[in-house]
């Protein structure tokens, strides 16, 4: 399984809806939802409920919070980690 690139998680990005894209960089950026939802003058649930609505346009299984599965995507993890289908890489050649 190849890793996700740059490209690829950008265009991602572009399907999230505004409020999701603001939501999911904050919490990349490692801010509670109760900070980003005082910055964006929401409820904590409402930012609570972006955050799950971005984690479930990520390829994966919901195994892992929203928050995890956000910032794992933001740095590149493969598809297996984020399934945990147990799938462990071959030695490079």
């Amino acid at each position: 399984m190849r890793r996700m690139g740059k490209r690829e998680r950008i265009k991602l990005l572009q399907k999230f809806t505004t409020m999701e894209n603001l939501v999911a960089a904050m919490v990349i950026r490692g801010e509670s939802y109760s900070q980003i939802g005082k910055r964006l003058s929401i409820k904590r649930s409402t930012v609570n409920f972006h955050a799950k609505n971005a984690a479930n346009k990520i390829p994966g299984d919901d195994i892992l919070k929203p928050r995890t599965k956000l910032q794992f995507w933001a740095r590149g993890a493969r598809l297996h980690q984020l399934t945990g289908d147990g799938w462990m890489p071959g030695p490079r050649t």
